[in-house]
């Protein structure tokens, strides 16, 4: 097992945004989450409550709330007298999180596709022609805004669902995986394709594949950091 033994890193960086009063814990969640997702902790490390402290500037109370919810999620395992360590994730646990937002992303998609206004549909052309561009955009911003016109055809418990799994992974998604702009191009593309024609079907399995894709490249990136060298 491997001590975090320099601080800051890998807790020196951008504290979550959107700050809110009552929300600590999950901006200590969403922080540590990432780290672990994009490859900055590594299996087996200790997890530094103090350096998480004064990176974040919060006190003890929510990080501990966090680490359990980190916990609940399969992230983290809490060892009595020992801390939080982050858990033994393998590539099959990585893809296996992707695929099942992919199940409910794929339903949202393929509602979408029965119910979807041509104004909205035409909005979703432009976001992509835009995302396609990628001239001086946010990639982020315009995947949560293609995404966004989809997700929101779908019944209230599915959008709730989608949105916890939003959060699940990692927010800068294009800045950390290498090349995936290309493939999101091409996904969107058929995703787009599928709606416009109406077929609900289509439209699921080409997001679920969207969505299983984006597994298969969060994995490649990890095992480029070395995240399962010992």
């Amino acid at each position: 097992m491997t001590e975090l033994a320099v601080f800051p890193d890998p807790y020196q960086g951008t504290r979550p945004p959107n700050r809110r009063r009552g929300g600590l814990a999950d901006d200590v969640v969403l922080y540590v989450r990432e780290q672990i997702l994009t490859g900055a902790l590594k299996p087996g490390t200790k997890i530094d409550q103090e350096a998480l402290a004064a990176a974040l500037d919060v006190s003890r109370s929510p990080i501990r709330e966090a680490l359990v919810i980190l916990g609940q999620e399969g992230l983290l395992d809490l060892i009595p007298r020992r801390g939080a360590v982050v858990a033994d994730l393998t590539p099959e646990d990585i893809v296996d999180h992707y695929e099942l937002f992919g199940v409910v992303a794929g339903r949202a998609a393929a509602i979408a596709a029965d119910t979807l206004s041509e104004e909205e549909i035409e909005q979703l052309r432009a976001i992509h022609d835009r995302f396609v561009d990628g001239t001086n955009d946010d990639l982020s911003a315009l995947n949560w805004a293609f995404h966004r016109i989809i997700n929101r055809s779908a019944p209230r418990r599915t959008r709730w669902l989608l949105r916890l799994l939003e959060r699940s992974v990692p927010a800068d998604y294009y800045e950390f995986t290498d090349g995936w702009d290309a493939q999101a191009v091409q996904h969107h593309a058929a995703i787009l394709e599928a709606i416009v024609e109406r077929n609900a079907e289509e439209a699921r399995r080409r997001m679920e594949h969207h969505l299983h894709e984006s597994g298969m490249a969060a994995v490649d990136h990890l095992e480029r950091q070395g995240f399962w060298e010992d």
